[in-house]
């Protein structure tokens, strides 16, 4: 069979599958494995033992345990404790809970690793809170869909664990570098809501030290939980798969013993649900496991690598070749399984162009991240359009603005490198 053939047969059946509705690890699966039986160019048990292979790497461990810490901290006790600490500390600020809703997602961000736990649990509150002192539904929906980006950047980190996993960069050093990119997109999602909401003339709140006072202690215990994450791998204590560990444990500890937000039946719901989700993000690395290595043996790897070499030599283009590329695929494709198709002949080629692949992942991850918030299938726009309750069309308004300030960021540490291993080759 020739070369366009293989191509056929491998990328054309898996995009029929999706188009069929068949989920993205099963077409990936599927899709493979009935290339290797109609071509016979492999046997059947290679491509089965690389899809066990890549599910059992102890890097993986991490992904569980930091989606179960998510689901025991994404409490409404505890995400309304968050809340009022970032009102406290920056309600005054023009722009008011605009501002305490950045803050409260970099909070957030350092328990969950995840945008759409995010947007789902804390955007809750924060959507209810805005609109309840006199924001309007689609600019508070608009900023929780934002912020929530800053989700999987600042550690943990689901989709840089996969990433690590799969290219042999330190997890740790990618959860380090992903902090100073998660405060710019902070900084710059807040200046949006300043711009905003001094025009629209949104309200503030009273500043107050009792009330910053009583909030932060109110929420300390909680607040501790990302500085125990970032503090032990930053340290050297723990691995990224201890702090995980940790983490659900120390969420355990205050969700069901100090605070009693959740009693044994939420702890077995939430255990079935952490299950559920996991094994459906282990399918999906399965399967992009056997396809991605497929690519590769047929030789797709290197005519891709070719032809963008061919096309260039400018490792600057190539990056914003790969932005576009990314923003493009984020806006369709689950993340996860966007890395573990593309990484296999992507991490090669940059190398080749001197792209540090810890710079790479960090600029990836971010890409996959600003496609959960980007008309038209952005998984966070509809969960927030639907807790505002408001049209997606309006939904798609009025995250317009704020797509602005996170593509800057993108271009930002995607040609300043150092944004991102500056702060890993601190530590060493």
């Amino acid at each position: 069979m020739s070369f366009a053939g293989y191509v056929l047969l491998l990328v054309g059946g898996f995009l029929l599958l999706m188009i069929l509705g068949v989920p993205i690890a099963y077409s990936l699966s599927i899709s493979a494995i009935f290339t290797v039986l109609v071509t016979g160019n492999f046997t059947p048990v290679a491509i089965f033992h690389r899809m066990v292979g890549n599910a059992s790497g102890y890097t993986l461990l991490a992904i569980p345990f930091f989606i179960l810490a998510a689901k025991l901290m994404n409490t409404g006790g505890i995400t309304r404790k968050i809340f009022r600490a970032a009102s406290a500390w920056v309600g005054w600020v023009p722009g008011g809970l605009g501002h305490a809703n950045v803050v409260a997602s970099i909070v957030f961000s350092g328990m969950s690793g995840s945008a759409v736990a995010d947007a789902g649990g804390l955007g809750q509150i924060e959507i209810d809170a805005m609109k309840e002192k006199g924001f309007d539904a689609d600019f508070s929906a608009g900023v929780t869909a934002a912020s929530a980006t800053i989700g999987p950047i600042i550690p943990p980190s689901i989709p840089m664990v996969v990433y690590g996993m799969m290219t042999e960069v330190s997890v740790g050093s990618l959860f380090i570098g992903g902090i100073v990119p998660g405060l710019l997109l902070a900084l710059a999602t807040s200046i949006l809501v300043y711009i905003i909401s001094v025009k629209r003339k949104y309200p503030t709140e009273k500043f107050s030290w009792k009330e910053v006072g009583v909030a932060t202690k109110e929420a300390l215990l909680s607040l501790l939980t990302p500085i125990i994450i970032i503090g032990g791998i930053w340290t050297g204590i723990f691995s990224p798969t201890e702090a995980a560990c940790i983490a659900a444990l120390y969420a355990f500890i205050l969700a069901v013993i100090v605070y009693h937000e959740l009693g044994w039946k939420d702890v077995a719901k939430a255990l079935v649900e952490t299950a559920r989700d996991s094994a459906g993000i282990l399918c999906i690395i399965c399967g992009a496991a056997a396809f991605s290595w497929l690519v590769t043996m047929l030789g797709m790897t290197s005519a891709m690598s070719r032809a963008l070499v061919a096309l260039t030599d400018n490792k600057y283009l190539i990056l914003l070749i790969v932005n576009i590329a990314f923003l493009i695929i984020g806006m369709f494709m689950e993340a996860l399984a966007a890395m573990t198709i593309t990484l296999p002949f992507l991490v090669p080629l940059m190398a080749a162009y001197g792209i540090d692949p810890l710079h790479l992942g960090v600029v990836l991850v971010l890409n996959l991240m600003i496609g959960l918030c980007t008309p038209p299938v952005g998984t966070s726009l509809f969960i927030c359009a639907k807790t505002a309750g408001i049209t997606i069309e309006k939904m798609y308004k009025a995250i317009l603005p704020f797509l602005v300030p996170l593509i800057i960021v993108l271009f930002l540490i995607t040609y300043v490198p150092g944004l991102v291993t500056w702060l890993p080759g601190l530590i060493g």
